[in-house]
């Protein structure tokens, strides 16, 4: 006699497909489905806020990285030896010389005059040597080399200046300038200088002069204060770290001012760090203000749930159980939203690459950073987190008949003291 093969269960074809999943997390995948009518405003008040932070902290990010990458450019060297008020010493250049090339610039303020209209103004002046720039390369409007620009010609040594500079006292390459006692012949524009940023604040617009001549302009005199700068080319295989070292114990009473080609650019750096902070502290603003929205999102939400809420506690469901349920949705919800800011924010660095490339003045490398990206995405989650307690609280607390209740009279209680207290174990 032949048995029947049993029969295997019947499968709904319509079934959920998370049947392993815990019931908390079914019912609240299942309540997904129905669209995120009422989300709106929380998922835009999530990205704008995340996408703002994760914006500022990858912009602050592509122009640390891009200082870091063109130190030595913005430097001017692997070290710069800056003195004032003095010179180096013999044997201080002959120690340099021996180690690596040596650039010397010398820096001060003067007045600038055009002889042909009397139209002056206060320039930095810039004295450079036949090694400038040991590093990176001076771009001039015309294409001039920088040594046949500064150099001498028909009993005029050259000068080069930047263009407001040239606007400003009405002169064109060609025409005479004079600073201090000696009059120059501009030959060129500044186009690009590599080093600029590394020279701090400046007070007006720059004019760059052969070294040589700086003597026969009369501006080196007992007292002047005069920025003299010793760059250095170290020498392949040395260590920038022990090279340091060994300076300091040769000239321990130098008392020059040394800066490596680590920080190249510090004035730069220290105002990124400032504006980054300022604007992640608008961006957390924005994101606390949007957690506004967030919560009224969240209350308005469970108001339209009441019914299901108190049908599942009816049921059987317990306050954790229903705490869980809809936590579980605000959770993906905010998932979503803050993936929509870090997308936007991740994307604008590169979109600002784009458009503004050749107008930022300042070393930038545009590329995904994990590190403020994480960061934004943490602040969104704990800010949805935050906003959503409260009203998910006041939901698990309320009984089945005070549910159906508050349909006709609604009351007002707070939840639990440990969702009021920023540290709290709820049971979940």
């Amino acid at each position: 006699m032949q048995t029947a093969p049993a029969s295997r269960p019947a499968t709904h074809r319509g079934a959920f497909p998370g049947q392993g999943l815990p019931v908390f997390l079914r019912i609240g995948l299942r309540e997904l489905r129905g669209g995120l009518k009422g989300f709106r405003i929380f998922l835009a008040c999530l990205a704008l806020g995340v996408a703002a932070i994760a914006a500022v902290g990858s912009v602050a990010s592509a122009i640390s990285r891009g200082i870091e990458a063109e130190g030595q450019i913005l430097l001017g060297g692997d070290v710069d030896l800056r003195l004032s008020y003095r010179a180096a010493t013999a044997r201080e250049i002959d120690h340099l010389t021996q180690t690596g090339t040596v650039s010397v610039s010398h820096e001060l303020r003067a007045i600038a005059k055009n002889p042909a209209n009397d139209a002056r103004t206060l320039v930095e002046l810039k004295a450079v040597d036949g090694n400038y720039p040991l590093y990176g390369a001076i771009t001039l409007r015309d294409g001039t080399a920088i040594a046949r620009a500064l150099g001498q010609r028909d009993g005029y040594w050259g000068a080069v200046i930047e263009a407001p500079l040239a606007e400003r006292l009405s002169a064109q390459p060609g025409d005479l300038l004079q600073i201090g006692e000696l009059q120059y012949r501009l030959t060129d524009i500044i186009a690009r200088e590599p080093d600029r940023l590394a020279g701090g604040m400046a007070l007006g617009p720059r004019v760059m002069i052969s070294g040589d001549s700086l003597d026969a302009t009369g501006l080196v005199q007992p007292g002047s204060l005069i920025w003299r700068h010793y760059r250095v080319k170290l020498a392949d295989g040395v260590s920038l770290p022990d090279w340091i070292a060994d300076l300091k114990a040769r000239f321990p009473d130098a008392e020059w001012r040394l800066r490596t080609r680590d920080n190249g650019a510090p004035g730069v750096r220290q105002f990124v760090e400032r504006m980054s902070l300022f604007l992640t502290l608008v961006g957390l603003t924005a994101l606390i203000v949007g957690g506004v929205g967030v919560g009224n999102a969240v209350r308005g939400y469970l108001e339209r749930q009441r019914d299901t809420i108190a049908t599942l506690k009816c049921l059987g469901a317990t306050g954790g159980t229903i705490f869980r349920i809809y936590l579980t949705q605000i959770l993906i919800l905010a998932f979503f939203g803050v993936c929509i800011g870090l997308a936007i924010g991740a994307g604008a660095p590169l979109l600002l690459e784009t458009l503004l490339a050749d107008r930022v003045p300042i070393p930038t490398r545009f590329m995904l950073y994990p590190q403020p990206l994480v960061e934004a995405a943490a602040f969104g989650l704990i800010t949805a987190l935050s906003f959503a307690v409260w009203p998910l609280a006041r939901a698990r607390e309320i009984s089945p008949a005070g549910l159906f209740r508050a349909l006709v009279a609604p009351e007002r209680h707070l939840p639990r003291l440990p969702y009021r207290s920023e540290e709290h174990t709820s049971e979940l």
